[in-house]
């Protein structure tokens, strides 16, 4: 029942969508997702420094990307949900929010490839506005306006550390 069901997120298919959102024994399906994606993007991000010869070691790069990745899992799934429920009305659970983004996770296993990184972070995009709309079950707009409030707050809580 997985690989189907990475195989319907990977083509932002809304009907996995619904699926995951719904089957409460999922949530362990979509953090195996998250930590393959972890792991994966921080390989990635190793690969990627060591490419580009920068002073950040193969290992630093990893580590941080996998817990960027893990921790900015959780959060953007918590300020989804309060978003999408607070202001917009949604009716969801955090556990319905983890797994539909924890799906979406499944476009960044291609991160592992430096190249590609870039552009399996649009198609990371594209798929969690599909999940987010689906799990909080709102018209376009107030989806993308939730997914960029919850990309902001993830992109700042991934660069404050480092400052």
């Amino acid at each position: 029942m997985l690989v189907p069901r990475l195989i319907g997120a990977l083509k932002g298919d809304i009907a996995t969508f619904e699926e995951v959102e719904h089957d409460e024994s999922a949530t362990m399906q979509a953090a195996m997702v998250v930590l393959v994606a972890a792991v994966l993007t921080g390989v990635g991000a190793g690969l990627a420094n060591s490419l580009a010869d920068t002073d950040v070691s193969f290992g630093r790069a990893l580590i941080a990307s996998f817990f960027a990745t893990i921790v900015g899992w959780v959060l953007w799934s918590a300020i989804t949900h309060f978003v999408g429920s607070r202001f917009f009305g949604a009716e969801s659970t955090l556990g319905e929010m983890l797994r539909v983004i924890g799906f979406a996770h499944v476009a960044l296993w291609l991160a592992i490839i430096p190249i590609v990184n870039f552009f399996a972070g649009l198609w990371f995009l594209w798929i969690a506005f599909k999940a987010i709309r689906t799990g909080l079950d709102l018209e376009p707009r107030p989806t993308l306006f939730v997914l960029l409030i919850g990309l902001i707050i993830r992109i700042a809580a991934n660069i404050l550390p480092g400052v």
